[in-house]
């Protein structure tokens, strides 16, 4: 089993800073949007990681961990988007490892403990 480690933090707000610079006078209903999207879209995700880590679906499990690596690190969520990144790595040839398991549940994991800070700006 994979261990897994990122020294990253779990929230980095200079993330935020950038997003309301990009939104302008509507910053702060931007970065709601924004975080409200990504809460809804990333929920399926992560239960599309599970399912595709059951049935076997690499290509699957690869392409959501990049689509959530992306999207959390535009929201400063930086060690989920670390946990999706290796998760991506380890699935990128459409294959699995034997850390595959334990990556899609570290990507669960880190998910769960970016709830608050993504709550906190929806």
């Amino acid at each position: 089993m994979m261990a897994f480690a990122s020294d990253a933090p779990l929230f980095d707000p200079v993330a935020i800073e950038k997003l309301r610079q990009v939104a302008g006078e509507d910053d702060n209903t931007f970065v709601a949007e924004i975080a409200a999207v990504f809460l809804e879209e990333a929920t399926q995700s992560i239960e599309g990681l599970k399912l595709g880590c059951e049935t076997g679906d690499w290509q699957t499990v690869s392409r959501l961990a990049h689509s959530v690596k992306s999207s959390a690190a535009t929201l400063g969520l930086m060690r989920l988007s670390d946990a999706c990144k290796a998760l991506e790595f380890d699935t990128r040839k459409a294959a699995s490892s034997g850390d595959t398991s334990s990556l899609v549940a570290v990507v669960r994991d880190q998910f769960e403990l970016a709830l608050p800070t993504l709550k906190g700006l929806s």
